[in-house]
């Protein structure tokens, strides 16, 4: 919902100056914002870069299983195909992406806490990666 923008809500008047500061500067405001907007989006597309770079490894080996099946060549048994060392470590990079995806931050008393993305984040994660 768009409001005016000199319109305060109610619940947000507790972060409100009564007195204004003298040494506000719009203009800087605005170049601090669209500097976070620009530094987020590059961190996000990097993020996504590295997330498809892990994943293409395991894209790869399940298109290599899939096209010796079709072609009849290859075992159905998939722990024959790729042994089962490989499985385990396909299972231990899937396990070890869902932790990367709760992201760890450092609040400034120092003590550690996690983000879990929500639905809607990870809804969006799943159209991008096209799983």
């Amino acid at each position: 919902m768009r409001t005016r923008p000199d319109y305060v809500a109610p619940q947000d008047l507790k972060y409100v100056r009564p007195e204004p500061d003298l040494n506000f500067d719009p203009e800087h405001n605005k170049q601090v914002i669209e500097a976070t907007i620009k530094a987020t989006d590059k961190m996000a597309r990097q993020r996504m870069k590295e997330a498809m770079e892990k994943v293409g490894e395991r894209v790869s080996a399940v298109k290599t299983y899939v096209q010796g099946l079709s072609e009849g060549r290859r075992s159905t048994d998939r722990e024959k195909f790729f042994g089962k060392e490989y499985l385990t470590y396909l299972r231990g990079q899937e396990i070890v992406e869902k932790i990367k995806g709760e992201l760890m931050l450092q609040g400034r008393d120092g003590k550690m806490f996690v983000i879990k993305p929500s639905e809607r984040a990870k809804q969006k994660a799943r159209q991008i990666l096209g799983a």
